[in-house]
């Protein structure tokens, strides 16, 4: 199990904001890894509209 760190973009501080932390449970890669977490990090963690969310995938910052 790997464990992948959500964010969300704090505009008004010009930050990154941590949200939660997500558990990638799939024992092998199954392609589109990261349009899956992006989806289900959007849908875990709700946030109002205007604000992007950001997940640490493998020491890159991919956002929706």
């Amino acid at each position: 199990m790997t464990t992948f760190t959500v964010y969300r973009f704090d505009k008004d501080r010009d930050s990154k904001v941590r949200v939660g932390t997500l558990v990638e449970r799939r024992r092998r890669d199954r392609g589109n890894n990261i349009v899956g977490l992006l989806k289900l990090a959007a849908n875990r963690f709700k946030l109002p509209s205007g604000q992007r969310i950001q997940i640490e995938f493998g020491g890159i910052l991919v956002e929706l």
